[in-house]
């Protein structure tokens, strides 16, 4: 879809391991522009999820991110948001839309430019429950330049703080080594209030479950992830090729300026 001239431009702005990885990222980057330049999604939406994080606050990106995580801002129906998203996307192929009382995902198939030839899917998930945040929410100037396309917008999003909040809880409730990354990345390079990310994090995990894990909890989930292969092995092929990560040490780090920060 994207032509082979722009993948291998954008390659020198997103140096992933494979070209596949540049050319989503390069659909990711018009998917964005296109979403909040538009006047009526960028009143309903907001921009969520490790793609947000490493886009706009962990600059130059250190880990590929594959999806679009975004939030319906206010209670209402999810119909004419999904309708509008599907035409200033429609240069994307393949749309199938699969619906939950929760979420909705909108996902888009293609074959990648570059031999050898492979599946794309990009996907764009909608959260249609969490119709709140804590800190406010955020215009951050984005933009892209290619010979495919260029074009700019301002992202709606949340503040870092909330952001690393519903990553904590994404570390506690899924198995994906990214999460733990994510936080140690943002812990080791950004200043942090620490109060606030736990403020948001408490906020999160106790809106979705009925009883928040305990300290003891959190420590025994996450300890029984550090042997868990598919979680230490789930950021192999995402990391950048000059970054270099270690696991142990990451949950070391996010442990003591962190987790051991939650009521005990």
């Amino acid at each position: 879809m994207v032509n082979r001239a722009a993948i291998v431009q954008w390659r020198a702005k997103a140096p992933w391991n494979s070209n596949e990885q540049v050319e989503q990222d390069l659909i990711i980057c018009r998917a964005l522009v296109a979403i909040f330049s538009d006047n009526f999604l960028s009143t309903q939406l907001a921009f969520r999820g490790g793609t947000a994080l490493h886009k706009l606050y962990l600059t130059p990106q250190s880990r590929y991110s594959e999806d679009i995580d975004l939030v319906q801002i206010n209670s209402g129906p999810i119909k004419p948001i999904l309708m509008r998203l599907g035409e200033v996307l429609d240069f994307l192929p393949g749309k199938v839309v699969k619906q939950k009382r929760y979420n909705n995902t909108m996902i888009f198939r293609m074959e990648s430019e570059i031999p050898p030839v492979v599946p794309i899917r990009l996907k764009i998930e909608i959260n249609c429950f969490e119709h709140f945040n804590e800190l406010g929410l955020v215009k951050m100037p984005f933009s892209i330049e290619n010979s495919w396309f260029s074009g700019s917008c301002e992202l709606v999003t949340y503040h870092l703080e909330e952001l690393l909040g519903t990553k904590l809880r994404a570390l506690y409730q899924r198995k994906k080594g990214r999460d733990l990354f994510d936080l140690y990345k943002a812990i080791t390079n950004k200043y942090i209030d620490t109060e606030l990310l736990i403020r948001c994090y408490n906020r999160y995990i106790n809106f979705s479950v009925a009883k928040a894990p305990t300290y003891k909890q959190f420590i025994q989930n996450i300890e029984n992830k550090m042997d868990d292969p598919e979680f230490l092995g789930d950021i192999s092929n995402l990391l950048h090729p000059d970054e270099t990560f270690d696991m142990q040490q990451a949950y070391q780090v996010v442990r003591k300026q962190v987790i051991d920060k939650l009521e005990k």
